[in-house]
């Protein structure tokens, strides 16, 4: 009986023998697929593994062998398998095959008092399982850090110190295959130009057809002699950067054309972008705006072109500089700077989206000198009016006073421009009305002053309660203004039921 019951076994330990050195062979030609099963080091615990294919076993280790050899079955293949570990291990598969093109999983006893743990690594249709005991928490833990590295979604590999390619993880073959490469043949990256301990760099893959492109940021770690390459994708980050490149150049040739300064300095307060009018404006060279000078440094570089106003010593300088840039940060900053040259710059600072700055200088003498020649002209207007003896006001189509000379202001006890709020021809009107006898004049003066249609000259004659009869004479004037002149004639003799 124990005779019958041994031969059995010895035939399937002797058929496993004979066919390992043909399997080894054919494992080689698949470079994930290990040419030989691990031995273990003498001072790990027992641990059996297997390697099967197309569900029969084709190699085992010695502790494996043993397992086997504990199993009363005339053929030990998957299914044997699944129905010794099943009972541990319930979500072992019944049959085998991987769900990806590489599948590790690791799986922990139900036992309560079991710490052991089985990894099963599938790929194609070749399966190892690894059997670690209570007493292998190292191999578990190697385990589940492999199994990490094969399922990480980003690519991951190693390469031997002569460039070659000797371990590669799913994301890696995924990458390949979706590019129309051979990732088992071809090397997707070439990190020739990048060392470990370096920054990542940028690498640009493109399909063999040339319809996509990926963007990978690429680390290097030195792993013993060998070197691990890391990539993670950039292709969210590559299109922010070519959108804010374009964003930039669009921005850059809108505001060339502006005859205004503008310098726009980023949170660190560092120029990030300016266009030539600044340069034009303030002397400054391109060189030194284009090396991203902070916001100081180009006021000081203002003051030594001396295109801001100087002050008495170069603490006071920068004392305005950091009330300016509190003031900017507000929108408050609004400054006309008048320089010894004869050019009047108007400097205004605004705040900008995540914390940066803008400064915008802009060339406004000839409107100042506009402004000062027409003011020049104003006051000798005024000065040729007030010599005139005759009493002249004008009044535009608005009804505004515009005008008004010093024998206005003696006739009528009267000084428009001293008034607190706009003094209008209804407030004139008003004052010639109190000072003077009732008379249907002033309706009629009031109709044509302010109409757009009757535009005829005409005159007539007033009193005024004092006595004085006044000639008023009304002329039209260009663009729809009114100069009214007031005369003295004489002193009218009124009856006293005229006073009453």
């Amino acid at each position: 009986m124990l005779l019958s019951s041994l031969l059995p076994i010895s035939v399937f330990l002797l058929t496993c023998l004979t066919t390992l050195f043909v399997v080894r062979k054919s494992a080689q030609a698949n470079s994930n697929t290990p040419t030989s099963i691990e031995k273990p080091q003498a001072s790990s615990p027992a641990v059996a593994r297997f390697l099967f294919r197309a569900g029969v076993l084709v190699d085992a280790n010695t502790e494996a062998l043993r397992l086997c050899s504990e199993i009363p079955t005339s053929r030990f293949d998957w299914e044997a398998l699944h129905k010794v570990l099943s009972t541990k291990f319930p979500d072992f598969p019944s049959t085998q095959g991987a769900a990806q093109d590489r599948d590790l999983t690791v799986l922990k006893s139900c036992k309560p008092n079991d710490a052991s743990t089985i990894t099963l690594d599938q790929w194609n249709d070749v399966a190892r399982v690894t059997i670690a005991p209570d007493g292998a928490p190292d191999s578990a833990r190697r385990t589940a850090i492999l199994q990490a590295m094969f399922q990480a979604p980003n690519p991951i590999w190693k390469v031997t110190s002569k460039g070659t390619v000797t371990w590669r993880n799913s994301a890696y073959k995924s990458l390949g295959a979706t590019l129309g490469f051979c990732a088992d043949t071809q090397h997707l990256f070439d990190t020739s130009s990048i060392k470990p301990g370096e920054p990542p760099q940028k690498f640009k893959l493109s399909s063999l057809d040339g319809t996509r492109t990926h963007w990978f940021n690429v680390t290097a770690v030195r792993a013993g002699k060998d070197t691990m390459y890391y990539a993670t994708e950039a292709d969210a980050e590559v299109s922010a950067q070519d959108a804010r490149r374009s964003f930039v150049q669009t921005f850059s040739k809108t505001f060339a054309q502006l005859s205004t300064g503008l310098a726009i300095f980023d949170q660190n307060r560092k120029l990030i972008l300016f266009n030539p009018a600044l340069t034009e404006l303030t002397g400054l060279s391109a060189d030194f705006l284009s090396n991203k000078c902070d916001l100081f440094s180009f006021f000081d570089q203002l003051r030594e072109h001396h295109v801001a106003p100087l002050r008495n010593t170069h603490a006071a300088w920068h004392v305005q500089n950091e009330e300016m840039l509190q003031q900017a940060k507000n929108g408050t900053y609004n400054e006309t700077w008048s320089l010894p040259t004869g050019v009047t710059y108007k400097v205004s600072g605004r705040p900008h989206p995540d914390g940066a700055l803008v400064i915008l200088i802009e060339d406004i003498t000839a409107a100042i000198s506009v402004t000062r020649r027409f003011r020049s002209e104003l006051e000798q207007m005024h000065g040729v009016l007030d010599v005139v003896d005759q009493s002249l006001i004008v009044v535009s189509p608005t009804g505004q006073i515009r005008l008004h000379n010093k024998a206005y202001r003696d006739l009528w006890k009267s000084d428009p421009d001293n008034c607190f709020a706009d003094y209008t021809f209804n407030d004139a009107l008003k004052h010639w009305e109190a000072d003077c006898l009732p008379s249907p004049v002033w309706d009629k003066l009031k109709g044509r002053v302010l109409s757009t249609s009757d535009r005829s000259s005409w005159s007539a004659t007033v009193a005024k309660k004092s006595g004085e009869e006044i000639t008023l004479e009304v002329s039209p004037v260009a663009g729809g203004v009114t100069l009214l002149r007031f005369c003295e004639s004489h002193t009218a003799e009124i009856a006293l039921t005229a006073t009453q």
